[in-house]
């Protein structure tokens, strides 16, 4: 899906939610690496790739004091520093990793982690749209920085009070972003399915006026199907070649089988949704005809009384239907009957 594509998907009810693939550090250092990941995310229907942009100085400050010490989850014991060093994307890769997935027919957007990174994508890549990551939604430099390009943002909110989104979607919309995506995210890695809260998408599209979607971390595809049942139109996903491959996010990123039963599950809870009607509008659908109807179950005469000893309320509906038993119930038969033909209006003496 184009870049143009992505954007009236994400305004659009009527297509299935944009599926993102999030390559971010599991390319392992290897450009190589990196463009197959970006062939497994076409090959496995993601509707769109994206990337990280950021080198660690635009990150984070090297020091080795114990506040830039990771003390939990996967990373435990890795310094800040360290860490954005291995997973970054170097940035020169960016127009390959942008020309394959365009050979694809994929869309390639990134989050950028500081205003050089916005510059950078604007200039290299054009993306169609940029991500904020949880931990940037307060970074109103850069907030500023991408709504100014005149581009949809998609945000995560994951780590972010009710206050601090609003702050943040006020100023992403008077600095010129024309869409606003938020997109419910634990940031936590691997995150817990019962920690989204999903019920809160439809409020959060509504007191934001925004599209709604899911940022997830967790394993398996059951927070993107609910989400999608419950409107989000934008489904992000990392990506792995091999959870057992050693990449960096490894540990909360889904293999590409995994990917494409994700996508055929979400575009299926899509498809089940359908139209909001109750009943069927077509009464010759041909699941009808296995309805019940009153259909003679003994021989009448001409002149006979209908009666339950002669009739049934049977399958299939041939016949009247049962709703006008009573009505049938003590008339005169107007000709011969035999058991199994379906009553009709004429059958009778008015």
């Amino acid at each position: 899906m184009n870049g143009n594509l992505i954007v009236e998907a994400l305004r659009s009810t009527s297509v299935p939610p944009v599926v993102v693939a999030e390559l971010s550090g599991n390319h392992r250092g290897e450009l190589d690496h990196a463009l197959a990941l970006v062939d497994a995310a076409a090959d496995s229907g993601a509707d769109a790739v994206k990337l990280q942009t950021y080198r660690p100085d635009t990150i984070t400050i090297d020091s080795r004091d114990d506040r830039f010490l990771i003390t939990e989850g996967l990373w435990a014991g890795r310094y800040l520093a360290d860490l954005y060093a291995e997973a970054m994307t170097p940035w020169e890769w960016h127009p390959a990793l942008a020309e394959r997935a365009a050979e694809h027919g994929m869309a390639l957007f990134s989050s950028p982690f500081d205003e050089t990174a916005v510059d950078f994508l604007e200039e290299s890549i054009d993306p169609p749209l940029h991500k904020i990551a949880s931990f940037e939604l307060n970074h109103f430099p850069l907030l500023r920085k991408v709504a100014r390009t005149g581009k949809p943002v998609a945000a995560s909110v994951g780590a972010s009070t009710g206050d601090e989104i609003t702050e943040a979607v006020s100023l992403l919309r008077t600095e010129g972003c024309p869409l606003v995506v938020l997109l419910q995210c634990v940031s936590q890695y691997p995150a817990d399915p019962k920690d989204f809260h999903l019920s809160s998408l439809a409020r959060l599209s509504a007191k934001f006026d925004v599209v709604s979607g899911v940022s997830d971390h967790s394993s398996g595809h059951v927070v993107p199907v609910v989400a999608t049942t419950l409107g989000a139109r934008l489904i992000e996903k990392h990506l792995v070649l091999d959870r057992n491959d050693g990449s960096i996010d490894a540990g909360f990123s889904m293999e590409p089988s995994e990917f494409r039963e994700m996508v055929d599950a979400v575009h299926s809870a899509h498809s089940a949704l359908g139209e909001p009607k109750i009943g069927l509008n077509d009464r010759n659908h041909p699941s009808r005809r296995f309805r019940r109807s009153i259909l003679v179950s003994g021989s009448i005469r001409k002149g006979e009384k209908l009666s339950t000893e002669n009739l049934r309320v049977a399958r299939p509906a041939d016949g009247l239907s049962p709703a006008r038993w009573d009505e049938v119930i003590g008339k005169e038969a107007a000709c011969d009957m035999e058991p199994g033909h379906p009553l009709e209006p004429g059958d009778w003496v008015e």
